[in-house]
C-alpha cells in the first residue's frame, strides 16, 4: 500500500542534496497543492496568494526550496525517538528529465492488486533505478520500490560525513557573544 504522485518540474534545481524532513512535513508535500507549488513558481487562480506564500515559506523551512529553485535531489522522511532517528522507507526524487516522483509507503491509498497508477508507479520506479544504478530483484513494485529506497538511503547514510541541525537549545545571544569576545581580544 501507497501512495504515488507524480509531477513535472517547471522550476530551477540547484543541489543534489539528500534532505531529510519530519514525517508529518513529508505526508503533508503528498498533497496535490504542496506538490504543484513545489514543483511550479506559477500560483494558479485555483488558490489565494496568502495560501500559496504560506506553502512557499513551509517549503523554504524545511529546507526544499531556496529563493525560487528547487534545493534537493530526494528527500526522506524521519521520526525522532527518545534514543535514535528513524528513517521511513519513503522518498521524494527527482529526476534528470525533471519529474518530481513522491512515493510514501506509510499511505494506503493504493494497494498493488488493483492500482490504478501501476503504469505509472512503474514507469518512475524505472527513472528512479536507471538513475541511482540500484539493481531491482522483486517481481512487486512495493517490494521493488522497497528495495530501491534502501539502496538510496544505505549510499546516504554511508557517505554523511556530519550532520548539522537548526535547533533552539539554550539562549545562547549570539550578537552578545560576538561582542565579548571582541572585547576580551582588545584587552
Amino acid at each position: 500500500m501507497c501512495l504515488l504522485k507524480t509531477v513535472d518540474v517547471e522550476r530551477p534545481i540547484i543541489s543534489n542534496d539528500v534532505v531529510m524532513v519530519k514525517h508529518d512535513d513529508f505526508a503533508h508535500l503528498g498533497e496535490d497543492t504542496y506538490l504543484r507549488i513545489l514543483a511550479s513558481d506559477k500560483r494558479g487562480k485555483d488558490i489565494s496568494k496568502s495560501y500559496y506564500y504560506f506553502i512557499v515559506n513551509k517549503l523554504r523551512a524545511i529546507g526544499l526550496l531556496l529563493d525560487n529553485a528547487i534545493s534537493f535531489k530526494a528527500v526522506f522522511p524521519f521520526t525522532i525517538s527518545s534514543q535514535h532517528i528513524s528513517i521511513s522507507d519513503s522518498i521524494m526524487f527527482i529526476t534528470d528529465d525533471k519529474k518530481l516522483i513522491y512515493y510514501n509507503s506509510d499511505n494506503d491509498t493504493y494497494t498493488c492488486g488493483g492500482c490504478p497508477v501501476n503504469s505509472e508507479c512503474l514507469k518512475g520506479l524505472k527513472s528512479v533505478v536507471k538513475e541511482v544504478d540500484i539493481k531491482v530483484r522483486n517481481e512487486y513494485l512495493d517490494d521493488a520500490w522497497l528495495s530501491v529506497i534502501d539502496g538510496i538511503k544505505s549510499e546516504f547514510l554511508s557517505n554523511i560525513r556530519y550532520v548539522r541541525a537548526k535547533a533552539e537549545i539554550g539562549k545562547i545571544d549570539i550578537k552578545e557573544r560576538i561582542k565579548v569576545r571582541n572585547n576580551e581580544w582588545i584587552k
